[in-house]
C-alpha cells in the first residue's frame, strides 16, 4: 500500500535554501534532508522516498552523478531540479532521466510548491500502477502454473506407466509435452522475475560450482528443442575445471534465455554454439552463444538487450513471437551478476552474444545495478 504521507528528500549543500524549503514542506510531508550526494543515497537506502529536489553544483559527488543513482535505485522516483547554474549538458542528463521539472534559485514557494505536489502525485499514480501490475502478475502465475503444472505431472506419470509400450514416436511425443511445458513454465518465471528485478526486489545469492556443470545441464536442458529444430548444440569449453563463486541458478536462467533465443531463431540443420574464454588473468569470463540464424543488424539487437523492443525496420526475426524479451531478462540478470551482455551481426550470417562475467560475484552483486 502506498503511505498517506509523501516523502521528500531534499538534498544542497547550503544550509540556507535547504532549511528553507524544509519550513516550507515539513507540514504536508515527512520531509528529510542531504548536504551531499553519499548522504542522500544513504538516505534513499534508509528510508522511502516519493520526490527530491537535487541541487546541481555541490562539492564531492556532482548532481548530474547523483542524479543517476537516484534513478538506478528507483527510476521512479521524481526528482525536481533545484538550482542557480543550469546548463544545456545538466538539462540533456534530466531528459534521459526523465527529471520532472526545473526550479532556479532564488525560487518561488507558489510554484516549487506546486511542482513538488505534482511530483508526488506522479510517483503515486506510478506506484498504484506497480501495485496492481504486481497483483496482476502474481495472480496470472497462480493461475497458469496450476493446470501447466498438472500437465507436466500427468505426462510424466503417464511415460512412466507405458513406457515397455511406447513406441519411439510416441515417446518422443511426450518428450516433447514436457520440454514445450517446461519452456512455458520457464517463461511464466522469467517474466515475475523481470519484473522483481525492474523494481530491485533480487538479490544475488553466489555459492562455488564448475562452469562444465552448468553448461551439461543447460544441454540436457535443451537437446529435445533443438532436435525438434533439427538443430545441433555445440560446446567450446577448456578441459580444465571452471571454478566459479556467483549465483549459479541466475547464471542457469541467463544462459538459458540466451540457447532459447538462439535456437528460436537459428535456421534448421545449423547449429548452436556455446563458447567460453578465461580473461583477464583469469579473474573473467567470456561466453559467446552463436547461432547462425538470418541474422539482425547489431544496431537493432543492442536495441533489443536494452529495452526489448522490436527491430523498425521487418525482417523474418523480426515476425518471430517474444523477440526480445528473453534478451532483456538475460541483460538484466548480466549486470546483476557484476558484467554485462553485448553482441553483433556475423558476416556469414546470424549473430554473437557475447556475456562477460567475473569468475567471483563482486560483494554485494552489481553496483552498477543494484
Amino acid at each position: 500500500m502506498v503511505n498517506e504521507r509523501a516523502s521528500l528528500l531534499i538534498v544542497d549543500d547550503e544550509r540556507g535554501p535547504a532549511e528553507s524549503l524544509r519550513m516550507v514542506f515539513k507540514s504536508s510531508y515527512d520531509v528529510y534532508t542531504a548536504p551531499g550526494g553519499e548522504e542522500a543515497l544513504a538516505v534513499l537506502r534508509e528510508r522511502p522516498i516519493d520526490v527530491v529536489t537535487l541541487d546541481m553544483r555541490m562539492p564531492g559527488m556532482p548532481g548530474t552523478e547523483v542524479m543517476e543513482h537516484i534513478k538506478r535505485f528507483d527510476p521512479d522516483i521524481e526528482i525536481i531540479v533545484v538550482t542557480g547554474y543550469a546548463s544545456l549538458d545538466s538539462a540533456i542528463r534530466g531528459l534521459r532521466h526523465r527529471v520532472f521539472d526545473y526550479v532556479t534559485k532564488p525560487w518561488d514557494v507558489p510554484q516549487i510548491s506546486d511542482l513538488v505536489g505534482r511530483a508526488v502525485e506522479r510517483r503515486r499514480s506510478t506506484l498504484r500502477a506497480r501495485n496492481f501490475r504486481d497483483y496482476f502478475l502474481d495472480n496470472l502465475s497462480h493461475e497458469l502454473r496450476t493446470p501447466l503444472n498438472a500437465i507436466m505431472g500427468f505426462s510424466d506419470m503417464l511415460t512412466e506407466q507405458l513406457q515397455p509400450q511406447l513406441s519411439a514416436e510416441h515417446q518422443a511425443t511426450f518428450e516433447r509435452i514436457q520440454a514445450n511445458s517446461q519452456r512455458l513454465l520457464n517463461l511464466i518465471e522469467s517474466v515475475l522475475l523481470l519484473n522483481s528485478l525492474e523494481v530491485g526486489d533480487v538479490r544475488c545469492v553466489a555459492d562455488a560450482f564448475d562452469l562444465h556443470d552448468v553448461f551439461a545441464s543447460a544441454r540436457r536442458r535443451f537437446s529435445t528443442l533443438a532436435q525438434e529444430q533439427r538443430l545441433t548444440l555445440v560446446t567450446e569449453a577448456p578441459s580444465h575445471p571452471i571454478e566459479m563463486k556467483s549465483d549459479r541458478k541466475k547464471l542457469k536462467l541467463l544462459l538459458s534465455c540466451l540457447i532459447d533465443n538462439a535456437i528460436k531463431f537459428n535456421q534448421p540443420g545449423e547449429s548452436v554454439t556455446l563458447a567460453v574464454r578465461v580473461i583477464d588473468d583469469e579473474r573473467t569470463l567470456e561466453i559467446d552463444v552463436i547461432d547462425r540464424g538470418p541474422g539482425i543488424s547489431s544496431e537493432d539487437i543492442q536495441d533489443l538487450i536494452q529495452q526489448a523492443s522490436a527491430p523498425a525496420d521487418p525482417s523474418p526475426a523480426a515476425t518471430q513471437v517474444g523477440l526480445g524479451f528473453g534478451l532483456r531478462l538475460a541483460s538484466t540478470l548480466a549486470r546483476l551478476l557484476g558484467g554485462g551482455l553485448s553482441a553483433h551481426r556475423r558476416v556469414n550470417g546470424g549473430s554473437v552474444f557475447t556475456l562477460r562475467l567475473p569468475r567471483e560475484l563482486p560483494e554485494g552483486g552489481s553496483t552498477d545495478y543494484v
